[in-house]
């Protein structure tokens, strides 16, 4: 068989499945932010508590499309406010409900910041 055929013939099943994992990626979000939202109607906060921890430090924040990296200032009903610093000076606020992970900014033992793969 030529490769134009087999190209031909599999390149829209490619496109049928890269659709169906992109919907099925948003559905799970969505069904996260439910979750989320049922969780802190009835009063189950505790994502907001353990934001407390991190207060004044430095973090990298992974939310569900991206990382920031920067010293979490305040945790206040259901937003941070972060302080980004760098290039990029200046704040931003993040929902909690897109909050997937916090982490620490990891330090070599000189106290030296550590390069971070995201």
């Amino acid at each position: 068989m030529e490769y134009s055929t087999l190209i031909i013939c599999f390149f829209p099943l490619f496109i049928v499945l890269w659709m169906e994992y992109v919907n099925l990626k948003k559905e799970k979000q969505r069904r996260i932010l439910n979750i989320k939202k049922l969780n802190r109607m009835k009063g189950h906060d505790i994502m907001n508590e353990s934001i407390k921890n991190f207060i004044g430090k430095e973090c990298i924040v992974t939310t569900m499309n991206a990382s920031v990296t920067g010293v979490i200032d305040s945790a206040e009903e259901s937003w941070i406010t972060l302080s980004r610093s760098g290039k990029s000076d200046g704040s931003e606020i993040i929902n909690i409900d897109y909050i997937s992970r916090i982490q620490e900014h990891p330090r070599t033992r000189k106290g030296r910041k550590k390069v971070v793969i995201a």
